[in-house]
């Protein structure tokens, strides 16, 4: 079951193996706006990374935002 406090975001996965969010969004459908705003921006550049829309905990969006770059951990949204 999905937390009252919990957000929608893109999730960008690099080359290396590392992630980070952005956009957040409260709901999904705004969510899924911004992944085709994000999608069309990446798709013109020399680096692709592999965009999915996720749902997210405002605290690990908040986490992964300050303390977490460069993050690889597998269990991350």
């Amino acid at each position: 079951m999905l937390r009252r406090n919990a957000l929608w975001a893109v999730r960008l996965e690099w080359p290396a193996g590392d992630h980070e969010f952005g956009c957040p969004r409260s709901d999904e459908a705004a969510a899924l706006r911004e992944l085709d705003r994000v999608r069309s921006y990446w798709a013109r550049g020399p680096m692709r990374p592999r965009l999915s829309l996720v749902r997210i905990s405002h605290h690990d969006f908040e986490l992964h935002a300050k303390a977490r770059r460069g993050c690889k951990a597998p269990d991350c949204p």
